[in-house]
């Protein structure tokens, strides 16, 4: 067959394990919301077939991620497992991975939420992880039974070099190509990746390799090794470093609920969990941890399954005392871990540079850059009680055993690869062990009771040029005086920042105490594992990015950690404590924040629908929107804003209206998202003065003018986004010749209003006068200034309180539509202008 015989999407794949039908390993059926057969995807085929890699064939994930099946299996004690195309990333994806890999769900999806389906697919196998293929790329099952993956040039990429004479993959998630007697030939569980699932069993010798990252399967830093007693884990450098070892005591043990069976081969087995089914497995993690992860079926109160969902029960390595600190790349090249926290050596030095700013978790930098040509002017920057992974438990022999502390930093500086001396000793700093790497990558603060008791670490630096002292005399004589100032300045000055930072450290440890109500504080250990080291990215809003999220409870939340802040912490919780006591059915609610160190996050409900652009300007979407629905998420969009206007003390500009902010729940009622441009306003004050912010396309008039701007701003965006719910297009595109608000105009003025609901759908033109009606109410929003109706008197209109009364004149401003046409010191893009008015920013 041609790729797969019928398309079958997400919704389809889902409901195997939401049906209360009883499956069992050979099942076939897929079965549609109105109970018909959709499809007959089968978990084994026979010799002569083929699959392609088409577009037609994918099913799409909130993460962006697309999955094209071609074997499904499903039964009552696992997850669904499928094998087929995966393309990892977000965008237009160019790059796909033949897999097999499982589904989880949330307990939210049914058949009129399919967007609450936000958990990627789970990759546990890789046949071509370090060689991914292109659109068209071809599958073939030969008659020769060889399994043989080609690219779309037909350059041939991996193949499994059998005779067998049927592919079929299990309930256990095992491909397997077995003979006539079904006897296995070749099968995925003896060349594992990343991932060791139940009832696979991985011989002394073999291991699980790392991926790159959770959106790179290629081969990462990562690998273990199994022996006969433990498994040995290493970290790729030049040469390999052993940085774990996970013992095991005995032929049988039990591990966070996993059970290990040892020699001759390491099988591994889950255990029921009380309550529902649990299928536990492992994984190898990208940043080297080992982690047991559980992947059970969660039970209403009748015991009928209503989802799949996966928690991690734990690091295998955490039983031995390692945290975050002990991973050779938790704080990237060069940086220093503390409480898993991560700074530069010497802290705010001269010497070291954040990779990137606000991220120290990727690393630093020198900031003057090693030359071997200039071994003069080389040097050390001392930092006690440092150290790096390879003399945690002594796993790594040190270059220069029981040597003295000089020693050890001559040699390193007698080396042009050594990067730095780390140097260990118990008692005596002249007989300890010397270690010279010649590269660093994350170092930790050292551990009483791990290793040698006392730790040095000299990292290699390098001077400024060395200049001629004497010519520098005669410039110093005459400036004696003006130093002397300067000094006394620096000396005033570095007394006040002492007393700031006293107050700031003060205030970082009882700061929170103004911060009440319903809120919770959260630490920031608590959201990485909530969000599971934030793997799940549901998009980007202002200042940060949006990661979904399950607290241990089991509440989903969808958790916003801003990239950077302009205020300090006091100021953050001030409009934490503002934000946090506006409630409104129609605002996303805040449910708590963190402010730990330099990391601020925030919590919000999670919205299982998305946000509104993905349904208004997607077709495969947009046809499901039925009229009403669109009229409750107009009359929802006018409440939330009418509260922020004239409910709220002060009222609030929110200056950021769109579709991408307006988040839809299970039953598309409207929450009002992302405060980042919010400006608060005085119940006695009509305008305000504020620079140019917003998303063009959505903005108003005024504010490119700079005057009367007032929360009637956020009035003619709501009629901006009126207009493109009822027509499903956007305002401003670049793909389109003329705006939507022109066409709209151009209409308008010739009573031609009726042609573009006639030209829209067959739900629209049973509802004509209400449509109508809504397009005027939008033309009235879109005025100018001084000709906009309240959010107040607009949603009276829209709920029959007041009567819409007929337009005589067609007035509209005509807004920039593109950079060019914005005033020279404008700041607009066709992204959100990020003006610090405020910072909280709700989930997109």
């Amino acid at each position: 067959m041609d790729g797969l015989k019928k398309r079958v999407s997400v919704l389809e794949l889902i409901l195997l394990f939401f049906s209360h039908f009883s499956y069992t390993v050979d099942a076939q059926l897929i079965y549609s919301v109105d109970g018909q057969f959709m499809s007959y995807l089968q978990p084994a085929v026979n010799l002569s077939s083929s699959w392609t890699n088409s577009p037609q064939d994918s099913s799409g994930f909130a993460d962006g991620s697309q999955l094209r099946p071609i074997l499904v299996v499903y039964n009552n004690t696992s997850p669904p497992f499928v094998f087929g195309f995966f393309g990892n990333g977000t965008g237009i994806i160019t790059s796909f991975y033949l897999v097999v890999c499982f589904l989880p769900t949330t307990t939210t999806t049914t058949w009129n939420d399919p967007l609450g389906f936000y958990q990627p697919p789970v990759v546990v196998w890789s046949a071509n992880r370090d060689r991914p293929v292109m659109e068209n790329a071809t599958l073939d099952f030969t008659d020769g039974g060889d399994l043989i993956l080609k690219d779309a040039d037909g350059i041939l990429v991996w193949h499994t070099n059998t005779s067998g004479s049927r592919l079929m993959l299990t309930t256990a998630g095992n491909l397997m190509l077995v003979d006539d007697k079904d006897t296995a030939i070749w099968q995925s569980f003896d060349h594992p990746t990343d991932t060791w699932l139940p009832s696979q069993n991985i011989s002394v010798g073999q291991g699980l390799t790392a991926s790159k990252s959770s959106f790179n399967l290629a081969t990462g830093q990562y690998y273990i090794s199994l022996n006969q007693s433990e498994i040995l884990a290493y970290f790729r450098s030049d040469p390999p470093k052993q940085y774990a070892t996970f013992y095991f005591n005995g032929s049988i043990m039990s591990i966070y609920g996993v059970r290990f069976l040892i020699q001759p081969t390491y099988a591994l087995y889950d255990l029921k969990n009380l309550g529902g089914t649990a299928f536990r497995y492992i994984r190898l993690e990208s940043d080297g941890h080992l982690n047991v992860y559980q992947v059970h079926t969660v039970l209403d109160d009748t015991g009928q399954g209503v989802g799949i969902d996966v928690i991690v029960s734990g690091d295998l390595f955490g039983r031995y005392g390692f945290n975050d600190c002990d991973y050779p790349t938790k704080c990237g090249n060069s940086g220093v871990c503390l409480d898993g926290e991560c700074s530069c050596p010497g802290g705010n030095s001269s010497f070291f540079t954040l990779v990137r700013d606000f991220h120290p978790n990727l690393g630093c930098k020198p900031i003057t850059p090693l030359s071997c040509n200039k071994k003069n002017l080389h040097t050390f920057l001392e930092l006690k009680n440092v150290t790096d992974f390879s003399f945690t438990y002594g796993l790594d022999q040190p270059l220069h055993p029981n040597t003295d502390v000089e020693s050890c930093k001559n040699a390193c500086l007698d080396n042009c690869n050594c990067k730095a001396a780390l140097f260990q000793y118990e008692r005596n700093i002249s007989s300890g062990q010397c270690s010279m790497p010649s590269q660093l990558y994350s170092l930790m603060a050292k551990q009483q009771g791990r290793g040698y008791e006392n730790a040095l670490a000299y990292i290699k630096i390098q001077k400024s040029s060395d200049r001629n002292k004497s010519s520098l005399v005669p410039k110093l004589v005459p400036s004696l005086s003006v130093g002397l100032v300067i000094i006394t300045t620096v000396a005033a000055a570095s007394c006040y920042y002492y007393k700031f930072l006293t107050s700031s450290h003060n205030m970082d440890e009882d700061g929170d105490d103004h911060v009440t109500g319903a809120l919770k504080r959260f630490c920031f250990q608590e959201l990485k594992s909530a969000t599971r080291d934030f793997q799940i990215k549901l998009g980007r809003g202002g200042f940060g990015s949006v990661y979904r999220g399950d607290l241990a409870e089991g509440a989903k939340v969808a958790v916003k950690r801003l990239d950077s802040i302009g205020q300090g912490r006091k100021e953050f919780l001030a409009e934490v404590k503002t934000i946090g006591n506006i409630h409104h059915f129609n605002l996303v609610r805040l449910i708590g924040y963190c402010a730990e160190h330099s990391n601020r996050l925030l919590v919000y409900e999670h919205m299982c629908n998305g946000s509104l652009d993905k349904w208004i300007f997607n077709p495969d979407q947009a046809h499901t929107l039925s009229w009403e629905i669109r009229r409750k998420i107009i009359i929802g969009l006018a409440k939330g804003l009418e509260y922020l206007h004239s409910q709220c003390d002060p009222n609030i500009i929110h200056f950021d209206i769109k579709p991408q902010n307006i988040l839809l729940n299970g039953d598309f009622s409207v929450k009002i998202s992302d405060f980042g441009l919010a400006k608060l306003i005085d119940r006695d004050q009509s305008q305000v003065l504020t620079v140019l912010k917003g998303t063009p396309g959505y903005m108003a008039p005024e504010l490119y003018k700079g005057t009367n701007v007032s929360v009637k701003a956020d009035v003619y965006s709501f009629g901006i986004v009126v207009l493109e719910i009822l027509f499903g297009r956007k305002n401003s595109d670049s793909s389109q010749y003329c705006p939507l608000i022109d066409t709209v105009k151009e209409k308008a003025e010739t009573e031609e209003l009726h042609d573009l609901i006639d030209g829209y759908n067959e739900d629209m033109q049973l509802n004509k006068e209400e449509a109508m009606k809504m397009i005027k109410i939008a033309i009235m929003c879109t005025q100018a200034h001084n000709r906009r109706p309240s959010m107040s008197s607009i949603l009276k209109v829209l709920e029959d309180l007041m009567s819409l009364e007929s337009i005589a004149e067609y007035c509209f401003v005509t807004m920039p539509q593109t950079e060019a046409d914005l005033p020279a010191n404008s700041a607009a893009s066709n992204n959100s202008t990020l003006i610090m008015s405020s910072i909280l920013s709700g989930p997109r």
